[in-house]
């Protein structure tokens, strides 16, 4: 949360995406934009 300044719902959905190997999600956040090994895509 305090890395990437998210929200602790965000950071849920971050550590999530990490422990399953996600490296693409979609979404209107711009939050996610923030995470360099993450696509965002709106």
């Amino acid at each position: 949360m305090v890395k990437y300044k998210l929200i602790p719902s965000g950071a849920i959905v971050i550590l999530t995406c990490k422990h399953y190997g996600i490296d693409t999600i979609l979404t209107f956040d711009k939050d996610f934009k923030r995470i360099p090994w993450l696509k965002a895509i709106p």
